[in-house]
């Protein structure tokens, strides 16, 4: 898992339950775009959820690209600016991977073309008004003003505005970070303005009874350029716009509170709804609030009052509900989770806006970020994330979003005391994977306590109105170009082509060899053009040259020397669509002359490939049928013995096709001294127990790994496609180039071709053509006491519809483990080491999804061996056999074929600007065999610049 990029936090900061607690809350809402003046209703509702499109790499922005390559050669995380919305940040990491950060709310706006990031300190202006520093709707606060009174707080500029009035004079308000207090303004009462994310929080401090009859009636008049309002039954407000008569905002439900038992910096305040008039007016409307005189007069209500209308602009939305509350909450800065003293149980909704860089993407990582302002102890008290519907204005406890998978549990408590307000991180990648399959524009999480009715797990965290909105972020694994890398790509198109012929695995293997040999001569030739020193090593048949004298491209040859050889394999298959891809994503750089260069050099080096095949022994021969006598191989119900001229195939790297052919099971090289021997009983019983249909001594790992291994069915990428599959994997993990690959490929390729041949040669080619255990466990006859035959077994490989089958040849040696053999040793050769961790899966029918992890590559290879002994069609000698006799084959090909560059003594290759940067390429030609060995040398001290020296 890749961890994501740091994030900066921001200043803790003390949410409304550290604010003076006894409130009559007016929350007056207004939703507008800022940037496009459109009118939306309160939240944006979710998109259909239709399976999302995989984004390709075609589709990438330019910008986001340089961003990459920046990344990646600087070392550190670049933001791709263009990228940029009021709510997400987008980040190429220097991995490969990008990150983005969604909020709740907006965290930078446009202003005069430009972006500015949100600053809600509050500063005094040239003019006496007072105003934050950078905020995305424009707020603007009253300075001193005279008797008569005025504007308050305006939101907005032009055609849509929104000012909330003050009947009276104000004094010249205290400035403290984003609270201006206007002392006074009533006697006993001070008025409190915060600026909020986007829009404001206006509050009246009420310090006693007496000041509290003063306040409790109050006519609040609100001037709104363009808009009309209607009230709702419930006392909230619908704002429209008076032109289009579009919904452009809401009024959310007036409330009060008291300072509650815990002190005035504590939750568990006591309420009451308030009474809301609208009276319209020529530029606007009054707001009349009336509240509940008898709880204002009560002695249980503690004191000091709060009057708090919360105005704010924008299209981010988070609410909390509470059971027996029909209020909404959503203009607030608290998210409240759990019960609260003497209230009921409270849960929270966030909306997130979708990042389109998102969807359709391999989501690595993604977590919550929220800034956790209130708990009542600090003792861990679990709490929850969920998935949910979308929030609205319209979301009551009543009519709350459906609640639908929960993604994690958390136990983070902060707030309290010594584990005060600070940020919390919730891994919940699972979640995010999710939607990233989805093509939603707001994806929404619910908070929740785990007990409902635990009063000390109740908990706040700050909103997306606060300077510590919630976020998330999300790194993913950027689509892969279908032709980053065209020797992996052309590997893909191999392997596709083995779904679609299907057949034996030698001609397969042929066909991969013969591919990837003259794709390795391709790049090798394009890159000796460069230069000799430039070459990634011996040609295999051919160094070719191109004739118009321009340096081949090597991506153009690469493509041109695999489309040559499929479709002279593959006749009755088409290409085309196959080569135009590759061609389309060679970088609009490369000129016309070095594309037709590298196609020149490609066409010959597949003409040479296709040249040496010719005669080479893999033209089909008369049918094998068997014969009918014990311990020899017969037809078991799949055909006549397939390819029985293999062993004849002229090899890619051996010597001669029998070079490497095995003593034979047990050393045995007869059947008549073979059949009768204990080991021979030995080999029939462990398979006959391990390998059945109906084992009951086969594990169900051991039954797991036989099928993950088996891919013996047509339709499947075959065993030679699973190896080069492992092979693309060990290549990721190890950042192989595209020239590393070239090489990589073709040798793996000619191990694999060459172990098809050895197998073959012994099943084939020798005296003893060992039947299958099916027939040997079936039919009685072998003369060997030590077996006993039973009519009814079955070897657990089965076809698609269930049915128990055998390949059709013979079963020694396993030709599925000397593949596996082969690759593993030429794998090991090129790593330089068998302890590679990896992941894989299979293709296999009867085990799809199922995925092994090993730790060596020789672990690999012995598993897939024995597997076949699991499957219940091979004898444990014919695995063992086959991994010695294909990793032999490959040993030599390895040995003496595409051998590295060599010099008497060292010999400079380039100079790089750092020593750091000369050991990089030095570890790559050596780690990709293009040479043997470095070092880096300083031309000049005390100058940086380091010339690489390779022999």
């Amino acid at each position: 898992m890749h961890s994501s990029p740091g994030r900066s936090r921001g200043p803790a900061r003390r949410g409304r339950a550290l604010t003076p607690p006894l409130a009559l809350a007016l929350p007056l809402a207004l939703v507008l775009l800022a940037e496009t003046g459109v009118a939306l209703s309160a939240a944006p509702d979710a998109a259909a959820t239709a399976p999302a499109p995989r984004v390709s790499e075609s589709a990438v922005p330019k910008e986001e690209v340089n961003a990459r390559l920046t990344a990646q050669a600087q070392g550190r995380r670049i933001e791709v600016v263009e990228a940029r919305t009021e709510s997400t940040t987008l980040w190429a990491n220097p991995d490969g991977t990008m990150s983005v950060e969604s909020f709740a709310g907006p965290i930078r706006f446009k202003e005069r073309g430009r972006w500015v990031g949100v600053d809600l300190t509050l500063v005094r202006h040239a003019d006496g008004s007072v105003g934050p520093k950078a905020h995305p709707r424009g707020l603007r606060l009253a300075g001193r003003t005279g008797t008569a009174g005025g504007d308050l707080a305006v939101l907005g500029r032009g055609d849509k505005e929104l000012a909330l009035g003050w009947k009276g004079a104000l004094p010249e308000p205290r400035l403290n970070g984003t609270k201006a207090t206007y002392d006074d303004v009533l006697p006993g009462t001070d008025l409190v303005v915060e600026a909020t994310r986007t829009g404001f929080e206006q509050y009246l401090v009420v310090a006693d009874r007496q000041a509290a009859v003063r306040a409790a009636d109050l006519t609040l008049p609100v001037r709104a350029e363009g808009i009309t309002v209607r009230q709702g039954q419930d006392d909230t407000l619908t704002l429209t716009d008076a032109r289009t008569g579009d919904s452009v905002g809401r009024g959310t439900t007036p409330y009060m509170w008291d300072a509650g038992a815990g002190g005035e910096n504590a939750p568990g305040a006591r309420t009451a709804r308030v009474d809301l008039g609208v009276t319209e007016r020529g530029d606007g409307f009054d707001l009349r609030v009336t509240a509940d005189r008898s709880f204002l007069a009560d002695r249980s209500t503690r004191y000091p009052v709060t009057i708090d209308p919360a105005v704010y602009f924008g299209t981010d939305f988070d609410t909390y509900v509470r059971n027996g509350d029909t209020a909404d909450f959503s203009a607030g800065v608290d998210l409240r989770v759990g019960r609260e003293w003497q209230k009921g149980e409270a849960r929270s909704f966030v909306n997130f806006p979708r990042h389109s860089s998102v969807t359709g993407q391999d989501v690595l990582n993604a977590e919550l970020n929220l800034f956790a302002t209130w708990s009542d102890s600090c003792t861990p008290r679990s709490w929850e994330i969920w998935d949910t519907g979308t929030a609205s204005s319209a979301t009551r406890w009543s009519n709350q979003p459906s609640w639908r998978s929960k993604v994690t549990t958390s136990t983070q408590t902060h707030g309290h005391g010594d584990c005060g307000p600070r940020w919390i991180s919730e891994d919940i990648t699972p979640l995010v994977k999710q939607w990233s399959k989805t093509t939603n524009t707001v994806d929404t999480v619910g908070l929740r306590a785990t007990d409902e009715n635990d009063i000390t797990a109740f908990k706040i965290f700050a909103s997306a109105q606060t300077t510590t909105a919630p976020s998330i972020l999300v790194t993913y694994e950027t689509p892969a170009d279908p032709v980053k890398d065209h020797v992996v790509y052309w590997n893909d198109v191999l392997q596709e082509t083995y779904r679609q012929v299907g057949g034996a695995p030698g001609p397969l293997a042929r066909a991969g060899a013969m591919m990837h040999g003259a794709v390795y001569d391709a790049a090798n030739s394009a890159r000796c053009a460069e230069g000799a020193l430039k070459c990634l090593g011996d040609a295999y048949l051919v160094k070719a040259t191109a004739t118009n004298g321009a340096l081949p491209d090597v991506n153009s040859a690469i493509d041109h020397a695999a489309f040559e050889v499929l479709r002279s394999l593959y006749p009755t298959l088409n290409f085309d669509d196959e080569i135009a891809a590759a061609r389309s994503t060679i970088p609009a750089a490369v000129t016309t002359a070095q594309r037709a260069a590298g196609t020149e050099v490609g066409q010959k080096a597949a003409a040479a490939m296709i040249a040496a095949r010719q005669n080479d022994g893999s033209a089909p021969v008369a049918p094998y049928t068997g014969s009918t006598q014990p311990g020899y191989w017969r037809p078991t119900g799949t055909g006549d013995g397939a390819t029985p001229q293999w062993g004849l195939v002229k090899p890619f790297g051996m010597a001669s096709s029998a070079q490497f052919r095995r003593p034979g099971p047990a050393g045995h090289t007869q059947m008549s001294a073979l059949l009768p021997s204990q080991a021979y009983a030995d080999q029939v019983n462990d398979v006959k127990s391990l390998g059945g249909a109906e084992s009951t001594t086969r594990t169900a790992d051991q039954t797991r790994a036989a099928l993950f291994w088996a891919n013996d069915l047509d339709g499947t990428y075959k065993p030679p496609g699973q190896l080069f599959e492992h092979t693309q994997i060990l290549s990721r993990q190890h950042d192989t180039t595209v020239a590393g690959n070239a090489k990589l490929f073709a040798l793996t390729a000619f191990a694999m071709a060459d172990a098809g041949i050895v197998a073959w040669d012994q099943k084939y080619q020798t005296d003893i053509d060992l039947w299958r255990p099916e027939s040997a466990i079936r039919l009685d006859g072998d003369g060997n006491a030590g077996t006993t035959a039973d009519g009814n077994w079955q070897p657990l490989s089965q076809d698609r519809n269930g049915q128990h089958f055998s390949p059709p040849f013979p079963a020694y040696v396993s030709g599925h483990a000397t593949f596996a053999g082969a690759w593993s040793k030429a794998t090991q050769a090129w790593f330089g080491t068998d302890r590679i961790t990896w992941t894989a899966t299979t293709e296999d029918p009867n085990a799809l999804g199922v995925t092994r992890t090993f730790t060596t590559l020789s672990a690999a290879a012995a598993e897939n061996a024995v597997g076949r002994v699991w499957l219940g069609v091979h004898y444990r000698w014919d695995g063992t056999d086959g991994v010695t006799a294909g990793g032999d084959a490959a040993a030599y090909g390895v040995a003496n074929k595409l051998k590295p560059n060599a010099a008497a003594d060292w010999t400079a290759y380039e100079t790089l600007h750092n020593l750091t940067g000369c050991q990089e390429v030095g570890k790559r030609l050596v780690a990709e065999h293009r040479w043997s060995t470095y070092q880096c040398t300083q031309v000049q001290a005390p100058g940086p610049d380091h010339t690489l020296y390779v022999k």
